[in-house]
């Protein structure tokens, strides 16, 4: 059973991804079905709110990715912590996929306070994808064809 800690950081998660999909002139693909929020004139507060399709898509990726490691990615990414990435996250970061792990980026780094970093945070986010994607290869290799 969930202590009561780990259900408020993924209640915040939700709460935070959704407040930061939630800004109109935010516009990128998530995935493949092109989950796009482009701004639409409209003066209704029918724009602040976030597709069910792209929440659904962002909670199922940071659910793939598991509490302690959205947590640590996201200290890596966006605080700059220089913590050590554990096989069993960079895995499951692999797993979830890039394009998971891009919109993650993207919906934080749409947000006002994170928005003037934008640069830094996709290099940090490029190279903890590669370093755990170079991690993981090293572990499982792919067969040669």
């Amino acid at each position: 059973m969930a202590s009561f800690c780990k259900v408020s950081i993924i209640a915040f998660f939700l709460l935070a991804s959704g407040a930061f999909l939630s800004s109109p002139a935010l516009a990128f693909q998530a995935n493949e079905q092109d989950f796009n929020l482009a701004p639409e004139p409209s003066s209704s507060s029918d724009q602040d709110i976030i597709p069910p399709a792209l929440r659904r898509y962002l909670f199922q990726c940071l659910k793939k990715e598991g509490e302690e490691c959205s947590l640590l990615f996201f200290a890596r990414i966006f605080i700059g912590e220089k913590n050590e990435i554990p096989t069993s996250c960079c895995q499951d970061l692999v797993q979830m996929g890039d394009k998971c792990h891009t919109a993650i980026t993207n919906a934080v780094i749409s947000t006002p306070e994170f928005s003037d970093n934008a640069t830094l945070f996709r290099t940090r986010s490029d190279e903890t994808w590669t370093t755990c994607s170079r991690l993981v290869e090293t572990i499982s290799p792919r067969p040669s064809a």
